[in-house]
């Protein structure tokens, strides 16, 4: 049985000059709004036009195809949405293989349907069009209980301080077409369940990179959150970002410089931020386990 793995992310252009065209994709050939370029353009010159993300990917799928191998016929792969490589041009590679079944799964930890489906529908219309029929499975979202071994395990060596608090953060989504409340609930759960293997009393929640379009996301945000934290004795702020896998520009920018340095250090409190999954052991054991389980079910 003949089983093609995509991971599917976002895509991130690999130098500077790449950057325009790439936001004239997302933008699907409309005008790119000048906040959207001059905000890109000011992420990606902090990294010299290259975002960590593509590296700790690649790495991803090296490591998940080692970790698989031996234990079935798979092919493990990466499809962009908005970046080489496209999700459409994987699709179009796989006809010589001809794989009986396709196992998307979408880089993102908490279910969303419009996440799902805005992978899903081009991966379908790309298999119609290549007339390959394969059984399609997605996976929604990751499993809580591990992700949430997995991120007491990495907030644990990060040793929260005594007057530090402790922020869960993750990307916000816009409400306007569809409320995410699976999405919210997600969030909301693996931050209860790591703060229970952690022992903890209390932390603040918060979502990081509302947009500037439509009328209502995903709230609270960590800077609506950090009014309380500044009215308190904490000293400092740990931020954990689990609503993302690996380490890319919306939580170097967003995250990091945003919120880190132009809120929390301007406020004169002491910002931290963990590591994140990316590449680690724990994090292929993860994806590893998904695509087998989806495997029998397919069986």
């Amino acid at each position: 049985m003949k089983t093609a793995v995509i991971l599917m992310a976002y895509g991130s252009p690999s130098k500077l000059e790449e950057v325009p065209e790439y936001l004239k994709g997302i933008y699907e050939g409309r005008e790119v709004p000048e906040y959207a370029m001059k905000e890109n353009m000011e992420k990606y010159r902090m990294v010299n036009g290259v975002s960590p993300s593509n590296a700790i990917i690649d790495s991803v799928v090296k490591k998940l195809t080692h970790e698989l191998s031996g234990q079935g016929d798979f092919r493990i792969m990466l499809g962009n949405k908005h970046w080489k490589p496209f999700l459409w041009d994987v699709v179009e590679g796989l006809k010589g293989d001809e794989p009986e079944n396709i196992i998307g799964i979408p880089l993102f930890p908490f279910p969303s349907k419009n996440v799902l489906n805005s992978y899903l529908t081009p991966l379908k219309e790309s298999l119609e069009s290549s007339g390959m029929d394969p059984e399609v499975r997605m996976v929604n979202g990751l499993d809580l209980e591990m992700m949430a071994d997995l991120w007491a395990e990495i907030i644990g060596s990060a040793s929260l301080k005594k007057d530090e608090a402790l922020f869960f953060d993750a990307h916000s989504l816009p409400t306007f077409r569809n409320r995410e409340d699976e999405y919210d609930s997600a969030f909301r759960k693996l931050s209860e369940k790591i703060a229970n293997r952690l022992d903890l009393k209390s932390y603040f929640r918060g979502y990081q990179s509302v947009g500037k379009y439509g009328s209502s996301w995903l709230g609270p945000t960590v800077f609506e959150e950090f009014r309380k934290v500044d009215r308190s004795d904490y000293r400092s702020v740990l931020a954990a970002p689990i609503g993302f896998l690996y380490e890319h520009l919306e939580v170097l920018y967003d995250l990091d410089l945003e919120f880190g340095k132009h809120t929390v250090t301007a406020s004169g409190m002491e910002y931290r931020r963990t590591e994140l999954p990316d590449d680690s052991t724990a994090m292929i054991r993860v994806l590893k386990d998904h695509i087998l389980k989806e495997v029998e079910y397919i069986k």
